[in-house]
This record gives structure tokens, C-alpha cells and sequence, in this order.
């Protein structure tokens, strides 16, 4: 239908403003101008950017999150937690506006906070179960069931944190293939000391050959 296919371009056109510009800088008026609608028609399908940057997160993130968590709980070798790396940085490349003004969004829209909670907290349990088992398959011992979680709910900040860093860096020609390269020296370095040494020695192996691969 002509309505559903206008609210997608209004979303769509939303996410490449938000993305060049930031979300804090983008007005409702700028993203009619560039869609060349009136302010009156866009208001029409979403009452204020708040609302479409909700909607963004509910009708494009959280699916593309949710596949995320289902094959982050399936890895099962080096190959996969290093193709999960990659599809995680290009999800956040995509929608890096978010990512990089989280605070902000919430600020400006409670709602939004309330929505992303939910997800968040799924995406910090499936981390969570897979830092276990790399645990229990490394052999480590003496790691309590909360250092458990910090260690994974660490792995989560360091993504989004690294987010921040190839968005700032962006300007320099930092491009997609240096941030998939940047994500995953900095996340298996995280990983390397919760593994064995047979373990490192594969991932390392594993990493060579993704990397000569891009």
C-alpha cells in the first residue's frame, strides 16, 4: 500500500540524515525537504522525530537484534563468533545515529528508554549464556556466576563504545572494512583471557584468515 510504502521511505530517508548529521541536528522539516513532502504530510504518519526514531528502533533494530541474539547463541567455532562480530558492527553501522546519541534519544523520548529496555536486557541475557559457556569450555576456574555477568554485559559496552570510536574516526576515511578490522582485534582481545590456550591459538588462526579475506 502507497501509505505503507511512505512511512518506510520517511524511516529510511530519517536513518541516512540521522547518520550524516546526528539525530539531535535533523528536524522534521529537514527530513520532509529531503523526502520533498510537506511538513504537514509527514506529520500526517508520525506525530514528531521522537516518534519515527521509535519506530526505527521497533520496526528495523529490534528484528535485525533479535536475529543477532539467535546466532550469537548458536557459535559454536572461532569461524562464527568472528561472523557474528562482523554482522553485529555492520547492524550498528547502520543505524550508528543511535548507537552514538543513546543518551540523548533517551533525554528527549522516555518511551523510547522504555522499549529499548526490553531488548537490551534479552541481547545482556544471551551474552551472559554464551560468556558461560566459553567458560565452562575453556576450563577457567574460580569465576563466579556475577563476574559472569560483568564480564559479559562488559562485551556489550565495548561494542557500542567502539561504535563511537570508527563513527568519530569516519571523518578520517575510516570505512566499514577498518571498523569489521577494528571490532575484531579489540572483541577477541576482550575474549583472550577467558580462554585456553588451544582456544587462542584458533581464534587467532580463524582471524588471520577473515582478515586476509575483506
Amino acid at each position: 500500500m502507497k501509505s505503507n510504502r511512505t512511512k518506510g521511505k520517511i524511516l529510511e530517508t530519517s536513518i541516512k540524515l540521522f547518520n550524516e548529521k546526528k539525530a539531535s541536528n535533523v528536524s522534521t522539516v529537514q527530513i520532509s525537504a529531503a523526502m520533498e513532502i510537506s511538513p504537514g504530510n509527514l506529520y500526517y504518519y508520525y506525530a514528531n522525530k521522537e516518534e519515527v526514531i521509535r519506530c526505527i528502533w521497533q520496526e528495523k533494530m529490534v528484528g535485525e537484534i533479535d536475529d543477532l541474539m539467535e546466532q550469537y547463541e548458536k557459535i559454536e567455532n572461532s569461524e562464527q563468533l568472528l561472523d557474528f562480530f562482523k554482522e553485529a558492527i555492520e547492524h550498528c553501522i547502520r543505524y550508528r545515529f543511535f548507537y552514538t546519541e543513546m543518551p540523548t534519544l533517551f533525554t528527549n523520548d522516555s518511551k523510547l528508554m522504555g522499549v529499548y529496555a526490553e531488548t537490551s536486557q534479552r541481547a545482556k541475557e544471551s551474552a551472559v549464556e554464551m560468556f558461560r559457556k566459553l567458560v565452562e569450555k575453556s576450563g577457567i576456574d574460580g569465576l563466579s556466576e556475577d563476574k559472569v555477568e560483568y564480564a559479559a554485559e562488559n562485551g556489550l559496552l565495548l561494542m557500542i563504545s567502539l561504535i563511537s570510536h570508527c563513527d568519530i574516526r569516519s571523518s578520517e576515511g575510516f570505512d566499514t572494512t577498518n571498523a569489521i578490522r577494528t571490532v575484531w582485534r579489540n572483541m577477541t582481545g576482550y575474549l583472550y583471557p577467558y580462554m585456553n590456550q588451544q582456544m587462542r591459538e584458533e581464534l587467532e588462526k580463524a582471524l588471520r584468515a577473515k582478515e586476509a579475506a575483506l
